[in-house]
């Protein structure tokens, strides 16, 4: 599965945290959330990757969490809100890879 943030007309950041204005709506965002914008910038990246950097940034999940299925359902979530865009899903949204 491939992401893309969508247009933003405004991003605070401070402290890990943000803020986003998509539309007329207003999004505080947790660090974890905010990471993951940050992963995804402009660029169409994979879920993945963006695991990856979420590993990097806060370390391993706890034993018996999948990394990717956990970043899966995370990028879902920030989709259903309107802060990012699926651009390629072949697979069932409940599967990673």
């Amino acid at each position: 599965m491939r992401v893309r943030r969508v247009p933003f007309l405004d991003e605070y950041v401070e402290g890990g945290e943000s803020a986003v204005l998509v539309g007329d709506r207003v999004f505080v965002l947790s660090a974890l959330a905010t990471t993951i914008l940050a992963a995804i910038s402009d660029d169409t990246v994979s879920v993945d990757a963006v695991a990856v950097v979420l590993e990097e940034a806060f370390g391993a999940p706890p034993d018996g969490v999948d990394l990717f299925a956990a970043t899966a359902a995370a990028v879902h979530e920030l989709a259903a809100q309107g802060l990012l865009e699926i651009t390629d899903s072949d697979l069932d949204p409940g599967t990673v890879r």
